[in-house]
């Protein structure tokens, strides 16, 4: 095989192919970037790790076909420090593999592109058209709460249903729980006219790598669903991923529907009295004693607090108060941190039921979608 590359554009090739490209594995081949260069010009760009996959065409000048398996982070790592302009690949028959441009070269090995395994051939009959920036924002909102390596598969992964025109987005890890609701108006991509009805649980990292990848562009992706996989297309890219097959939690169970204590107060104002207590807070003492963030609510008054081996820190922030009823409660500071970061500047709704139940968090006003936040309390040792 001979082929010539612009090297920026193998570059941006090769950069989102590394997402499921596999770490250090028996199968040598799956840490390899699978090239197919045919003489119409193009350059097939195949990777995967058995559970995700990607596929890309690029432009090349190919003197020679071929079909070959070469490291994608060697390759990648290669294409950086070479000149800009063109770089030249030749691999000859015993897969030895030459890389320059210029007055550079590396020599590497190659494998048989015909040791690859094969991707597997994925149509979904089911699908739509969404925003790349509608989907990044949507899934932004949940994607804290989203478990990472937990035994029960269904915390690993955000949990999407779909009809004609409103997209649900939950994701929880046992101590939080993340909920979105959107109407908007998907274009139907389904076979045989079939209605938007859809309900599938995408791996957190696959949401990870597709946050990586998209851009906040009105440019559109096309979301395909199978029976086993999740397909994306956007741009030049194919990108897909087992689905997680389990059934999901019944989040509307731990949503409480009636609150004893309910308050209003400023997200801005929480998020900094929060991230001041991150500093003092600790996770673990000496012992077994645990610190934790402190909600005191007094009258029209929430007194945050933080008290550990590295000192303490109180804060007090004015709220609207329905009942006047008080509560104490205890939480950890990053589990409610990471809900108040992706709060929009805006009013929120806090509503309590006792010091072991958690609180539920609405923002107020937040474009024309609904956001819940749900935090288990952690027990205090007073």
């Amino acid at each position: 095989m001979v082929v010539i590359f612009d090297r920026d554009t193998l570059m941006n090739a090769l950069t989102p192919a590394l997402y499921t490209v596999a770490g250090k594995n028996t199968m040598a081949t799956i840490e390899g970037v699978h090239l197919v260069c045919t003489e119409d010009g193009k350059c097939k760009i195949e990777t995967q790790d058995l559970e995700k996959g990607f596929r890309t065409s690029i432009i090349a000048n190919v003197e020679e076909e071929g079909d070959v398996v070469i490291n994608a982070n060697k390759l990648l790592q290669i294409m950086k420090v070479m000149p800009a302009g063109n770089v030249k690949v030749s691999v000859d028959s015993n897969f030895s593999t030459r890389i320059e441009s210029g007055l550079s070269h590396f020599d590497i090995k190659a494998l048989p592109g015909d040791q690859f395994p094969p991707l597997p051939e994925i149509i979904g009959e089911r699908g739509f058209l969404i925003s790349q920036s509608m989907f990044r924002r949507l899934v932004n909102r949940i994607y804290f709460a989203i478990g990472q390596n937990d035994s029960r598969p269904v915390f690993n992964g955000a949990y999407f249903k779909i009809t004609n025109d409103q997209l649900l987005i939950v994701a929880c890890d046992g101590n939080r729980l993340a909920y979105c609701e959107k109407n908007v108006q998907l274009e139907n991509r389904c076979h045989d006219g079939m209605s938007l009805n859809l309900r599938f649980i995408v791996p957190g990292k696959t949401l990870s790598d597709i946050l990586k990848m998209t851009k906040d562009t009105d440019e559109t992706m096309e979301i395909r669903i199978s029976r086993r996989y999740i397909i994306f297309h956007f741009g030049a890219y194919m990108f897909f991923s087992k689905t997680i097959d389990a059934e999901y939690i019944d989040y509307n169970r731990i949503l409480p529907s009636t609150h004893r204590v309910v308050t209003y107060l400023d997200a801005q104002s929480l998020r900094g009295a929060l991230e001041r207590s991150s500093l003092i807070v600790e996770d673990r003492l000496a012992g077994s004693i645990r610190a934790y963030v402190k909600f005191t609510v007094e009258g029209k008054e929430l007194l945050v607090s933080t008290t550990s081996a590295n000192g303490n820190v109180f804060d007090t922030i004015p709220i609207t108060h329905e009942d006047d009823e008080g509560i104490v409660i205890g939480f950890n500071c990053r589990f409610m941190l990471d809900a108040l970061k992706v709060c929009d500047d805006c009013e929120l709704k806090m509503s309590y039921n006792n010091p072991l139940k958690g609180v539920l968090i609405e923002p107020q006003d937040c474009e024309d979608a609904t956001y819940k936040y749900f935090v288990m309390p952690i027990r205090m040792n007073n």
